[in-house]
């Protein structure tokens, strides 16, 4: 409905935004943990003795359709594409 209020309050917005700014700055965008902890070689190097590697079966399904539709030849903007996945029905 067009008349719809808006869904979030400008108190929710503003914890939104409050979380925003928390994340981007305390978090790492690489691994998700805190930065002064992750960008410590150190105290990385203490805390882990090594790293395995796991395969995440969902980036890998979304990998794949990124390759199908690259090869598709009607990739016109390769960095704003993203996936969705199909549910089995």
């Amino acid at each position: 409905m067009p008349d719809d209020p808006v869904e979030w309050d400008q108190g929710e917005r503003d914890w939104m935004m409050a979380l925003d700014i928390y994340e981007s700055s305390h978090k790492c965008p690489v691994c998700g943990m805190d930065i002064s902890f992750c960008h410590d070689e150190h105290a990385v190097n203490a805390a882990f003795s090594d790293a395995d590697v796991e395969t995440c079966f969902v980036g890998e399904m979304r990998e794949k359709a990124m390759t199908r539709f690259s090869e598709s030849g009607i990739v016109e903007a390769p960095n704003s594409q993203t996936t969705k996945l199909k549910p089995r029905l």
